[in-house]
């Protein structure tokens, strides 16, 4: 997402006090992960009233899942973006954040957007390590949650896995 926005020309900041728009990046399946993903909307929304921050977006697979329940429950949220939707995170945000403000604030399509290598990134890690998730990795965490969410397995090109494959001194 974070590639996406600063191509489509947003700002970026490591402060979230300036930030105008602030993203929870959320994890639906871990329950640690997911306690962690609702502290942080709740801490970040105070950031509405003494910050910069006009809106406030959470994101990713507890976004996907949990849906309207999220609007309900955190109302300091402004909207709510599935895994099937962040491709379009640049316009949602330009939405929310336009004069007139648009009313739908649930983005859940199902996940038929697949990452690839032209989908722009920024990179937050160090420079020479990246997360490369294999297909054994992707099943366990299908596997792991309910069964109304699991969703289908899919495989990028080859080209992508094969710039994973070489590893320095192995």
């Amino acid at each position: 997402m974070l590639g996406t926005l600063a191509r489509d020309g947003f700002t970026l900041t490591d402060n979230p006090a300036r930030a105008e728009v602030v993203i929870i990046n959320t994890c639906g399946f871990i329950e640690e992960a997911k306690q962690e993903s609702i502290n942080a909307i709740i801490e970040h929304g105070a950031l509405k009233k003494k910050g910069a921050c006009k809106v406030l977006i959470a994101a990713g697979c507890l976004a996907q899942r949990y849906q309207g329940e999220l609007l309900k429950a955190l109302p300091e949220l402004d909207g709510v973006v599935g895994t099937g939707d962040t491709g379009r995170i640049a316009d949602i945000c330009r939405s929310l954040l336009g004069p007139g403000r648009q009313t739908r604030r649930v983005w859940a399509s199902p996940p038929p957007y697949l990452y690839d290598e032209l989908t722009p990134r920024l990179r937050l890690g160090k420079a020479h390590s990246a997360y490369v998730r294999s297909r054994r990795a992707a099943i366990g965490t299908a596997r792991s949650a309910p069964s109304a969410h699991a969703w289908k397995q899919r495989s990028r090109p080859d080209r992508v896995h094969r710039r994973g494959s070489h590893r320095p001194g192995g």
